[in-house]
């Protein structure tokens, strides 16, 4: 599979340099669709820049900033890629409140749903998004305590999958 991602690209006048914004506008996209989409990318930027325009708009948000803008395609190896695949043998369990296998090396927006068009795939997502802080630092404490975190989880995207796809 891979995956549309949308890029918006700001100067920094706090700092000297850049700056990116980037969100999934199509997730899981399977390979058949390849030609289909890579010659619709034009469009989808057209398209997710009048979308962040009028977000901009809409919520008084000064774009002066704003130099350039991109839409491109991701495979799932560099989209999934995590810092623990990147940086294996130093590696160390992060301290915050994401997974693991959550803990992407590159934010292309995997898990936000802000521009996101169509998801391929609808069982995907994080567990633990919806999740209250004080259920996220539960969550973690029974993992540390030797728990599943992810039984309950798998168990109702087995639920999810068997409902809807029967």
């Amino acid at each position: 599979m891979f995956h549309i991602v949308y890029s918006r690209h700001y100067w920094n006048h706090d700092e000297p340099g850049q700056f990116t914004n980037t969100h999934t506008i199509m997730r899981n996209v399977p390979y058949d669709n390849l030609h289909k989409h890579s010659s619709a990318l034009e469009g989808y930027k057209r398209t997710a820049d009048k979308q962040a325009e009028e977000y901009a708009e809409e919520k008084n948000i000064s774009t002066e900033n704003f130099f350039s803008s991109e839409c491109y395609l991701i495979d799932d190896e560099e989209y999934f890629k995590t810092y623990q695949d990147e940086y294996p043998s130093n590696f160390q369990n992060p301290p915050g409140l994401i997974p693991n296998e959550e803990d992407y090396f590159t934010d292309y927006g995997q898990k936000n749903n802000f521009m996101l068009v169509h998801d391929f795939n609808r069982e995907y997502t994080w567990f633990g998004k919806d999740l209250t802080q004080e259920e996220i630092e539960k969550t973690y404490a029974d993992r540390d305590n030797g728990k599943d975190i992810y039984a309950e989880w798998r168990e109702k995207r087995e639920f999810i999958r068997d409902f809807v796809y029967a």
